[in-house]
């Protein structure tokens, strides 16, 4: 049977065949997942190359290609270690994206209020006794840096306390992956509270203002209550979204 002829005006449509250097990647990938575990270690660039049937340039390749992906650690002299999962490349994306463009804070602010009225929603049913005490915590140490914030480095523990709040949260909610998903953004919600406390000044306001909605995301975690918690965290993600816009904002030109 003769192939149907290509419609005019389209272009004719040929597979794509992996590269050595992807299929050396899905290879060493499979090995990853299939059958090690973190901190093993993998063959020698001798042996993969055998086993996948490439150059030990390619597998060289691949493994720099795997280890930018945070999925082997390598070292001079050492064969290739799985390592375990971690956020860093999450990280990475956002906190670059962010020094690039200030502006992208309040993009930022769109996907932390996705996943934190998630992470409060399941808190509120499933959060256990210590993890509520690690919010509380964070939250105390919040207010004691908030006394009195005249010196760097209670401003600094002020943002470090803020951040455990929000990761002690999503610890509450039982999910791994929103653990895994905060742990990530841990650098960018340190940039984007920094941001979002000048504007929290700019407005007028007071940083008791932004603990008042902390303590009452907490209240409502503790009390069970999925619906009120999910709803304070909105009023605490509208509170920052205002506050960012006051601190993006371009400062006025004085009068000639």
């Amino acid at each position: 049977m003769s192939e149907a002829p290509t419609p005019p005006g389209t272009t004719p449509t040929t597979p794509t065949t992996p590269t050595t250097l992807e299929t050396a990647v899905s290879g060493i990938e499979v090995m990853i997942f299939d059958e090690l575990e973190p901190g093993m270690s993998l063959p020698s660039e001798g042996e993969l190359a055998t086993t996948l049937g490439v150059s030990r340039l390619t597998v060289r390749e691949a493994l720099k290609v795997l280890a930018a992906r945070g999925l082997v650690a390598l070292g001079k002299g050492r064969r290739p270690r799985v390592r375990e999962p971690d956020s860093a490349v999450l990280s990475g994306h956002f906190s670059a994206a962010i020094r690039r463009d200030p502006g992208a804070l309040l993009e930022f602010l769109d996907v932390r209020e996705a996943l934190e009225i998630q992470a409060v929603t399941l808190a509120a049913r499933h959060a256990s006794r210590s993890a509520l005490h690690a919010a509380q915590s964070a939250l105390d140490g919040m207010a004691e840096a908030a006394a009195d914030l005249s010196t760097p480095a209670q401003v600094t523990r002020y943002h470090r306390c803020d951040v455990a709040f929000h990761e002690s949260l999503a610890l509450a909610s039982g999910n791994r992956m929103l653990v895994f998903l905060l742990e990530g953004l841990r650098e960018s919600l340190r940039q984007s509270f920094e941001r979002s406390l000048e504007g929290n000044a700019l407005r007028g306001r007071s940083v008791q203002d932004a603990l008042t909605t902390h303590r009452a995301v907490l209240a409502r975690v503790r009390a069970r209550d999925a619906g009120g918690a999910a709803e304070a965290m909105r009023e605490c993600i509208r509170d920052a979204r205002d506050d960012l816009r006051a601190a993006l904002a371009p400062a006025p030109r004085p009068r000639p």
